[in-house]
């Protein structure tokens, strides 16, 4: 069975579950992380590539489309505010008071906030801001910090970047696990009623293997924001039951006389 095949089958074919489960470890691992990178690809990867293309590279934002900033005096100063998205969570510096007010985080979503004494880690869940996190400047910034300070960052940004890629892809598949040891609790039932012989290890493969269709649409829409999220994922999950269903009930009627 070669690798496109064994893509193909997890999403459309559960009746070749059997076949798949037969194969070594080491190609259902390969399998878990080739998907997980894709996911890492689509929802990380190419939404981060696209924001700094679109600003013109980092070096570009720091040095001539973000104004002069100096921290000085222990304080931070600029000369005009300075907004921008960074993947699900809004940059703002504003340095006309020491902490940036409430009223300035005004759309849904996550914040990173520099006043001038403070930074501010926050979350607008939809007009109330809850402040988790204030942090004084000086144990963060150095005299004399400025745009040129931070275009010396640049190369510490992309390895948060790709710290970042590295996490998210291992969130993707804690998330996908969870789900496959869950699902798992329903197919152990079937598999010790009807006595069909697999492992724990084979039952996580095949409740794995039935999610994949659902993962792939359901992070695709999140990616693309077609649908809401919650709506399709909550299809996706039907969609997973129903394939693992047939998986297993497939062996059932291939074990029966």
């Amino acid at each position: 069975m070669t690798f496109s095949e064994q893509i193909v089958y997890a999403m459309f074919r559960p009746s070749k579950y059997k076949e798949m489960l037969e194969l070594r470890k080491s190609r259902f691992v390969l399998f878990v992380i080739v998907l997980m990178l894709a996911l890492g690809i689509v929802r990380v990867a190419v939404p981060t590539a696209a924001m700094i293309t679109g600003f013109g590279g980092f070096e570009n934002l720091f040095i001539n489309k973000m104004a002069p900033m100096e921290y000085k005096d222990n304080k931070l100063s600029i000369e005009d505010k300075f907004e921008m998205s960074l993947g699900s969570y809004k940059v703002i510096v504003d340095t006309e008071e020491a902490k940036v007010a409430d009223e300035k985080m005004r759309r849904r979503g996550g914040y990173l906030a520099f006043g001038s004494e403070y930074v501010t880690i926050a979350y607008n869940s939809g007009g109330s801001v809850s402040r988790y996190q204030e942090i004084r400047l000086d144990g963060l910034l150095a005299e004399g910090f400025n745009n040129e300070s931070l275009k010396n960052m640049i190369p510490f940004i992309y390895s948060y970047i790709v710290m970042s890629f590295i996490i998210s892809c291992l969130g993707y598949f804690l998330k996908y696990a969870l789900l496959s040891l869950i699902f798992g609790i329903f197919v152990n039932s079937i598999n010790k009623t009807m006595d069909i012989g697999l492992s724990k290890g084979e039952v996580f493969k095949l409740c794995f293997y039935g999610q994949t269709l659902g993962i792939i649409i359901s992070n695709f829409n999140m990616a693309l924001g077609f649908l809401p999220a919650g709506i399709v994922s909550g299809i996706c999950v039907v969609i997973s039951i129903n394939i693992i269903s047939t998986g297993i009930f497939t062996m059932v009627k291939t074990k029966q006389p």
